[in-house]
């Protein structure tokens, strides 16, 4: 799980450069640069999850990263489709989608990796 981590931050970061040189001229594109804040977080979790003294409690942190990334890419389509402006704004949307789909994407499997640990600890204990 630390380099998927470590992966999916880079992706962040990715989309975030992209964004950023994609932009508007006439909007400061700052906006642009908030997948790869996300990015970076998920980046040290997974740094941070290398070593295994740390591992346990840089993964729960980047889960709740990637669970901040999946709300903060659906609250702003959903809202957009509940203004009417879904699509106004191809670029912000292309990267919100981004950012949900890559913080969904680690959320679900750092939920996955948390259920076979708890199965793997309890059939240790039972065993």
């Amino acid at each position: 799980m630390p380099l998927i981590s470590i992966a999916n931050g880079a992706a962040l970061m990715a989309l975030s450069v992209i964004g950023y040189v994609l932009k508007d001229p006439a909007n400061s594109g700052k906006t642009a640069l908030i997948p790869g804040a996300f990015g970076v977080l998920l980046v040290l979790c997974g740094v941070l999850a290398q070593r295994e003294s740390l591992r346990k409690h840089a993964m729960h942190a980047a889960s709740a990263v990637a669970l901040l990334g999946t709300v903060g890419g659906l609250v702003p389509i959903v809202m957009s489709l509940v203004n009417g402006t879904f699509g106004a704004r191809p670029l912000a949307l292309a990267l919100q989608i981004g950012m949900l789909l890559i913080c969904g994407e680690m959320l679900a499997l750092c939920i996955t990796s948390f259920v076979q640990a708890r199965r793997q600890r309890t059939q240790e204990a039972a065993g």
